[in-house]
């Protein structure tokens, strides 16, 4: 099955759920468009659900879907802090690490409340 996603804006909060298998192509372009309608939206906090997802990236991919994250959202110039909630293997965090050490708001958490009261902290 193919890298699927859901959104559902909740408030101020944009809720992404993935499911599927996982590829680095599919990854990239699924969050590219969360990104894109957090930014038609004008909403600044998006959760990203990744529990539902198969299959696990190699370090160098984890990597590269860090690092095309953060570069596409510093060109689109978003403001936007990005929680995702997953399961290991398939989330580590090491994407995540990338992105932060580029400038980018993120985190990882394996606990749903953890990632709302962490998002709960930005102001809108």
């Amino acid at each position: 099955m193919d890298l699927r996603i859901d959104v559902e804006l909740r408030e101020r909060l944009l809720l992404a759920s993935a499911r599927g298998e996982v590829t680095l192509e599919a990854a990239v372009r699924l969050l590219k468009q969360v990104c894109d309608t957090a930014k038609e939206k004008g909403v600044s906090k998006i959760l990203v659900t990744t529990l539902a997802v198969n299959g696990e990236l190699s370090t160098f991919e984890r990597y590269d879907l860090g690092a095309q994250l953060a570069q596409y959202i510093q060109q689109r110039h978003l403001n936007v802090k990005v929680a995702f909630l997953g399961k290991r293997p398939t989330t580590d965090g090491f994407a995540a690490r990338v992105a932060q050490n580029r400038g980018i708001v993120t985190e990882v958490f394996y606990n749903e409340q953890d990632a709302l009261n962490w998002l709960a902290i930005w102001p809108s």
